[in-house]
């Protein structure tokens, strides 16, 4: 218990370069995975296939979502000096802490502000960015460059990035369709179908 704390919440369980986690061959892939998904070049092209192929809606959400992300990436790693926390992996943090420091996580604030953002204009886009995201924070935390705590702050620090820029930018409003709705009657005619109603006298 105390080393899953320390390993999870700050300090070390160990001082190699990498933390040992007894881990099965399920997770090992995933973490592979995650490695892929993490990288900005493939955050760049599913931005583009976005804007490419998903219309207008995929062009709001690439815009949306990349204004999140950089906004997200400087609010997740500009605090990062103020706590000097290094990441698992070393003995002690490293300079510049901006780019090296583990609390909080800059990756996971700029990942959850893109796809929160994105979905914002495409909803459909949540699961698959939700996923890809999760397997690369998940590669992170395994391969020890964050604790999870850094990537649960980050990530709360991403979705405030999100309601910020709504809130400056305001995002489209669903439109909600009813299908048991009928169209207006105009109230000023008479209603010929209640009793005692006397219809209108047609002219020839």
């Amino acid at each position: 218990m105390t080393k899953f704390r320390n390993t999870v919440f700050g300090g070390r369980s160990d001082k190699k370069r990498k933390l040992k986690r007894d881990e099965g061959p399920i997770a090992r892939k995933l973490g592979r995975v995650g490695i892929v998904t993490r990288q900005p070049v493939v955050l760049l092209a599913t931005t583009g296939l976005l804007a490419a192929v998903g219309g207008a809606k995929g062009r709001r959400a690439a815009q949306r979502g990349l204004v999140c992300y950089l906004v997200g990436a400087l609010a997740g790693n500009l605090p990062k000096p103020l706590f000097g926390r290094p990441q698992p992996r070393q003995r002690r943090a490293k300079k510049p802490q901006i780019i090296r420091g583990s609390f909080p996580s800059g990756h996971n604030a700029a990942e959850v502000a893109y796809i929160f953002g994105a979905a914002q204009e495409a909803p459909p886009v949540l699961i698959p960015l939700g996923t890809m995201a999760l397997l690369g924070h998940w590669s992170l935390i395994r391969g020890g460059k964050h604790y999870l705590s850094d990537s649960i702050i980050g990530g709360f620090i991403g979705l405030a990035v999100v309601a910020i820029v709504a809130k400056a930018w305001p995002p489209p409003r669903p439109t909600i369709v009813s299908f048991t709705s009928h169209p207006r009657r105009d109230r000023s005619a008479p209603d010929v179908t209640a009793p005692g109603t006397v219809p209108p006298a047609v002219s020839p």
